[in-house]
């Protein structure tokens, strides 16, 4: 498999982690290489005490990313995209601690789309357009494309997306609430980073905890999410934290988080 590629991890600003997928003359498909990067990248911010939210984006302006690069698999055969490492890479936003912000800068196909998808927060410039090929191709979608993506769109618009293989525009899909937003390409990077700010201030106990409990609510039911909700609210009772919190409250100031040792 071809190597060329890379997948960068910077810090733009102060507590935020920025993922790129640089491989803009392949519409950012991901090599072999690239993959045990993007793990990497992922593992490292999600340990560090510094990084409070993420942002995944793709080099260029035509491609966020177009997943694997199947076209250099030997003789056709897929199956090992299915092993651990290859369907984690995909998985890696809604795995993480860390909130995750996608930032789709262009076409966001197979595994970009499952990036997307699992991603927390979705921003899109206007030419930005996501989509399954995998049908087309034989191929069962995977890494939530087939099990999660009818919990995030309207049942008729993600058999669309799926079963007749059609596209779904930025616009659609900032109608339909699979996008937060949709700005123009200049104006991409730092609206995301923005957004990364403002999660950045927040408790982040508080933070993580709404992301394992959201989730756990959206896809293993409402009786889990209490059970995670009740938990987790009585640990942040007792954790540093809330007390902040309540101090700054009392002394009308903005409340200092990042000495908190508190994690979920």
């Amino acid at each position: 498999m071809s190597t060329d590629g890379i997948v960068t991890a910077t810090k733009p600003k102060a507590g935020i982690g920025l993922i790129t997928i640089d491989r803009p003359q392949k519409r950012n498909a991901m090599t072999e290489d690239m993959v045990s990067q993007m793990l990497s990248a992922f593992a490292d911010f999600d340990a560090s005490d510094e990084i409070k939210a993420i942002i995944i984006t793709g080099a260029g302006d035509k491609a966020f990313c177009a997943g694997h690069d199947i076209k250099n698999i030997p003789d056709g055969d897929l199956s090992h995209l299915y092993d651990e490492k290859h369907m984690e890479v995909f998985l890696l936003p809604r795995t993480n601690n860390k909130p995750v912000i996608s930032a789709v800068n262009g076409s966001a196909f197979a595994g970009g789309f499952c990036l997307a998808l699992a991603s927390d927060f979705r921003l899109a410039t206007p030419d930005a357009v996501f989509a399954v090929p995998g049908p087309k191709l034989g191929i069962v979608p995977i890494a939530g494309q087939s099990s999660r993506l009818i919990r995030l769109l309207p049942p008729a618009i993600s058999n669309e997306v799926i079963m007749a293989g059609r596209p779904l525009t930025a616009t659609r899909a900032e109608h339909f609430g699979f996008v937060n937003e949709v700005v123009d390409q200049d104006a991409l990077i730092p609206s995301a980073i923005k957004l990364a700010e403002d999660i950045a201030v927040m408790s982040q106990f508080a933070v993580q905890s709404y992301k394992r409990i959201s989730q756990a609510s959206l896809f293993e039911g409402i009786e889990a999410a209490d059970a995670m909700e009740y938990w987790l609210a009585m640990k942040a009772g007792h954790g540093e934290e809330v007390k902040e919190g309540l101090a700054a409250f009392a002394e009308k100031r903005p409340p200092n988080f990042s000495k908190s040792k508190d994690v979920t």
